[in-house]
């Protein structure tokens, strides 16, 4: 599954970075014909740049969502499932180590 992340990853970033070539190249030659002002351009640029980072956060967000809901029907611990497990065992070995009845201090 790591290496299916990875190879999303990878997808995301080549498509990223296509996109923004195209977007550039597009943006230079409208600039090039005269239609719209190198400012413009820049401001348009910078509004796409913003709005990618909207949507980047959204589709983390959601995809984080799905992930833990597919753990979860898995029946996979989560981090927090897992300190509170710690914690208990902790409590217990405290808790045994009080009544003198921990396994290690008994003679085999």
């Amino acid at each position: 599954m790591n290496e299916w992340l990875r190879n999303g990853f990878f997808l995301g970033l080549g498509a990223a970075v296509a996109g923004k070539e195209k977007v550039q190249a597009y943006l230079d030659d409208l600039v090039t014909r005269g239609r719209i002002t190198p400012r413009e351009a820049e401001e348009f640029a910078e509004e796409l740049i913003r709005k990618g980072e909207t949507k980047e956060e959204e589709w983390s967000q959601t995809s984080k969502d799905r992930v833990k809901g597919v753990f979860n029907d898995m029946g996979v611990a989560t981090r927090d499932d897992v300190e509170q497990l710690e914690a208990k065992i902790e409590r217990l070995e405290n808790m045994l180590k009080q009544s003198g009845t921990d396994d290690d201090t008994k003679p085999s």
